[in-house]
């Protein structure tokens, strides 16, 4: 059993520190970072968070649900080369440390600056803390308090710095200029047709197989040219899918759509995932809390199915983007690009102008007013990224390793299914 979903989201994690149920009472301290100590419950209620987050970011809970043992999965530690591969257990652990780190690099950099979270958005953390209640988290071995200093720095410390310094009146504020100057770089507004050059088994097609993919394609292009209606051309795709797929014949085999989530992934599926002020991106090295909306699904909220929007910088896709881009504003053209660096993949792809085809919010706020700080994020995250990291590194650190074997994700687990 879970604690009840998330709290809004962000509550969903892990949160601690007087009472101490789960063979953690001894000692107080689980980990000093620079000068600073994290008391055993703190670091509980990080370690939770972080067992939710993974579970949630892996589909690890499936294996659950299917009778599987989610604990003898592996999981990828680091990036290239100094990647390597991690229990669960081990992992959970081992990103935990990370993220507690890393907030007291924030905290230190908050200070330098002389930053503060958006009082608005302090007192919404606030709102959610004052919805959890001891009596659901005291046997995970935290406490309400504990919950609240893990949650107050996890969901704010990250944007307020990032946004103190690269936002209006920051130290390092991008200009108004640079700001539209990515945004016009970047940004796709697009429709799709896509369809996979690969059989049921990952083999590419052959070449007959392929030109008859590219006819159909090309008779949906005559369509659009004739109709100008590139819904219209969709809709008869997946009406042609339907008959198709009631025959015993199957077109090209591999994944075929219109740039749902079975065929075209969206900016924050490849990426640094911006969500919510207080959800959380995960890498493969630190787990932190993104700045708000920085590479979110942004085609969820969209009112038109069809509509695609991504972050070129950030979809994580070059070659898919690059197929987008060939595509000149206002027209349709297939093109063919290997997805995901790996697929052979055909696609009827139109092209549009984000601020001509996103409408105005109830504000008046035009497509590009709505993503400043998506755009801001994109431009300047991974910067702002390698520098947090690197000044994380040069913090001394120390972790009481009995503490760590003994508080493990496995217990916590253990601890949340009791009644």
């Amino acid at each position: 059993m879970h604690l009840s979903k998330r709290i809004k989201q962000a509550a969903c994690a892990a949160l601690a520190s007087a009472v101490l149920l789960s063979g953690c009472s001894t000692p107080a301290v689980a980990a000093t970072v620079d000068g600073k100590e994290y008391s055993t419950g703190v670091y509980l209620a990080y370690l939770y968070m972080i067992y939710q987050e993974t579970f949630t970011n892996y589909n690890l809970y499936m294996y659950q649900y299917y009778g599987m043992d989610p604990w003898s999965q592996t999981l990828s530690y680091g990036e290239g080369d100094d990647a390597k591969d991690m229990s669960v257990e081990d992992y959970i652990v081992q990103v935990t440390k990370d993220t507690i780190i890393r907030q007291k690099a924030l905290e230190n950099k908050l200070a330098e600056y002389g930053l503060e979270p958006d009082p608005e958005e302090a007192a919404e953390i606030e709102k959610q803390i004052a919805q959890v209640k001891n009596d659901d988290i005291i046997k995970l071995g935290f406490n309400k308090e504990s919950y609240g200093e893990m949650l107050r720095a996890y969901s704010l410390n990250e944007r307020a710095l990032f946004y103190g310094l690269y936002d209006k009146g920051g130290e390092r504020a991008m200009s108004e200029e640079s700001i539209r100057e990515y945004f016009e770089e970047n940004y796709l507004s697009y429709k799709i047709i896509e369809i996979s050059l690969t059989d049921s088994n990952g083999a590419d097609l052959g070449d007959e197989k392929v030109e008859e993919i590219r006819e159909q394609l090309e008779g949906y292009l005559e369509m659009y040219n004739e109709t100008g209606d590139f819904d219209k051309v969709i809709e008869q795709y997946e009406k042609d899918q339907e008959e198709e797929s009631s025959s015993t014949t199957t077109t090209g085999g591999g994944t075929t759509g219109t740039g749902s989530s079975e065929t075209t992934t969206t900016g924050a599926d490849s990426t640094t995932t911006t969500e919510a002020p207080d959800s959380t991106t995960t890498d493969d090295t630190t787990t932190t809390t993104a700045p708000e909306d920085e590479g979110s699904d942004e085609e969820e909220e969209e009112t038109d199915p069809n509509l695609h929007n991504i972050d070129a910088n950030t979809y994580g896709d070059e070659n898919f983007t690059d197929a987008v881009k060939s595509v000149p504003v206002g027209e349709a053209k297939i093109v063919e690009y290997k997805k995901g660096e790996a697929t052979n993949t055909m696609s009827l792809i139109l092209r549009l102008d984000p601020e001509e085809v996103n409408e105005d919010n109830e504000d008046g706020e035009t497509y590009f007013e709505q993503n400043r700080e998506n755009i801001i994020y994109g431009a300047k995250y991974e910067d702002f990224d390698k520098e947090i990291t690197e000044y994380a590194a040069t913090l001394d650190v120390k972790f009481d390793e009995g503490v760590v074997r003994t508080c493990n994700p496995r217990q916590l687990e253990e601890d949340a299914s009791r009644e």
